[in-house]
C-alpha cells in the first residue's frame, strides 16, 4: 500500500512538473490577428518543418516570384494586389500591401490556411472568406489543443480550398491559371479524389509534441509533394510502333497522363512538356533527322501575339492556345524520317518538363520525365 501511495505521489508531482513546463512554453496565439507560423511550430514541429520546405513557405520570397513582382510593381496599377492575393494572402486582409510585416513575407503561412472558412473561386479580388483569431480549422474531427480552439471543416478535404489560388480568370474572362477547373472537368471528382489526395499524402510524423500518437501515426505531408518523381509517375511515354519502308522510318509514340488530376503541365503558362525524337545511324551515330512536339498553354493578346510577361499574361490575355495533356488522355504522335537503305537506325525519344520565367531567362528548370530507345534493323 505504501509503495502504491508513493507511486501516486510521484505521478502527481510529475504531472505537476509537466503542467508547469507546458505553461511556461505555451505559445502565444494572437486572439485578434494572425499568428506567425514559427509560433505554430512550437507545438506542430513536424508539420512546421515540412511547411518550411514547401513552395507555400517560399511563395513570396522565391527568386522567380521576387523578380516578377519587382517588374509588376514598376508597372503600377492593380497587378500588385493580384500577385499578393496568393503569394502573400495575409496582405490583402491586413492591408500590408508593401510587405512590411514579417508575417506577410511568410507567403502562404499556417494561420492563413487554417483561418479560411470559405472560398469563392470566381472572386478574383478576394476569393477567401477568413475568420481570424483563436480558433483554427482543419480536417480532423475531434482534434483538441491546449493552445487554441479547434473547429473541424470539410473544406480542408475539398479541392475548393486549393482552387482559391490555383484558378485565376482575368477581367477578359480568360482562365490564365486553370488547375481547379481542369480537375473539375476530369473523372477525379466523381471518384472522390481531391487535390489533397495527391498533394497532402500521409507520412510518418507527430501532429504535435503534446500528442505524439501511436506507433506508425501519420500526418499530411505539408511539403505538397510536387517533386520530380511525382511528375514522372504522372506522365508516361510509350512506343506504339516503328515501321520501315524503303528509305523511310516512321515512329509512333504515345504520351499519356495517367496519374494527374489536372492537365500536364498545369499552373503558370511558362511550364511546358517537350517531346524530342531523333534518328541516328546505328553504325556511325550520324544524325539522320530530328523533330519535337511541345505541350503547353499559350496566352495570346488582342493581336494574337503570344504574351510572356506576367503583367501581360494576367491582365491582358484574350485567348488561349492549349495543347497540354488532360487527365487520362493519351496523345499519339507520328514522326517520319528519311534514312539510307540498308542501314540500321537507332531512334531516341525523350520527354522533358521545362519551366522558364521571362524575368530570369538564363535559368530553366528541366526534368527528364521519360525516355525510349529503339533499334530498327536494316531492311
Amino acid at each position: 500500500m505504501a509503495k502504491r501511495r508513493l507511486w501516486g505521489i510521484r505521478a502527481v508531482l510529475w504531472m505537476g512538473h509537466a503542467g508547469a513546463l507546458w505553461a511556461a512554453e505555451k505559445p502565444h496565439v494572437n486572439p485578434t490577428g494572425f499568428t506567425p507560423s514559427q509560433v505554430c511550430g512550437t507545438c506542430h514541429q513536424d508539420i512546421y518543418a515540412m511547411w518550411k520546405d514547401s513552395k507555400h513557405a517560399r511563395a513570396f520570397e522565391n527568386p522567380l516570384f521576387a523578380a516578377a513582382y519587382r517588374e509588376v510593381r514598376r508597372e503600377g496599377g492593380s497587378a500588385k494586389e493580384l500577385c499578393l492575393r496568393c503569394h502573400a494572402p495575409i496582405a490583402g486582409i491586413t492591408g500590408d500591401l508593401n510587405a512590411q510585416q514579417a508575417i506577410t513575407r511568410e507567403g502562404v503561412g499556417c494561420d492563413f490556411c487554417h483561418s479560411v472558412t470559405g472560398v469563392a473561386i470566381r472572386d478574383t479580388g478576394s476569393p477567401f472568406e477568413v475568420e481570424v483569431g483563436a480558433t483554427k480549422r482543419g480536417a480532423r474531427v475531434g482534434a483538441i489543443s491546449p493552445a487554441h480552439a479547434v473547429q473541424p471543416s470539410i473544406l480542408f478535404k475539398s479541392s475548393r480550398l486549393c482552387g482559391g489560388c490555383h484558378e485565376f480568370r482575368n477581367d477578359e474572362g480568360l482562365a490564365v491559371i486553370s488547375t481547379f477547373s481542369e480537375w473539375r472537368a476530369s473523372s477525379y471528382p466523381s471518384e472522390l479524389r481531391s487535390c489533397q489526395d495527391c498533394h497532402f499524402v500521409p507520412v510518418s510524423g507527430r501532429i504535435s509534441v503534446q500528442r505524439p500518437g501511436a506507433p506508425g501515426a501519420t500526418i499530411p505531408d505539408h511539403r505538397l509533394q510536387r517533386n520530380q518523381e511525382q511528375i514522372r509517375e504522372a506522365v508516361k511515354l510509350d512506343l506504339v510502333r516503328t515501321t520501315r519502308n524503303a528509305g523511310r522510318v516512321e515512329v509512333v509514340l504515345a504520351v499519356r497522363n495517367i496519374g494527374s488530376g489536372h492537365a500536364v503541365p498545369t499552373g503558370h503558362p511558362s511550364r511546358r512538356l517537350l517531346l524530342k525524337v531523333e534518328a541516328r545511324s546505328a553504325a556511325s551515330g550520324a544524325l539522320l533527322g530530328d523533330a519535337t512536339q511541345t505541350y503547353e498553354k499559350v496566352i495570346l493578346g488582342g493581336s494574337g501575339k503570344a504574351l510572356l510577361r506576367d503583367v501581360e499574361l494576367f491582365l491582358r490575355g484574350r485567348e488561349v492556345r492549349d495543347t497540354r495533356i488532360t487527365p487520362g488522355q493519351a496523345r499519339t504522335e507520328t514522326f517520319a524520317f528519311s534514312v539510307p537503305s540498308g542501314e540500321a537506325v537507332r531512334v531516341h525519344a525523350e520527354l522533358e518538363y521545362l519551366y522558364r520565367s521571362h524575368v530570369l531567362a538564363g535559368n530553366e528548370w528541366r526534368v527528364q520525365v521519360a525516355r525510349y530507345d529503339s533499334l530498327i534493323p536494316a531492311n
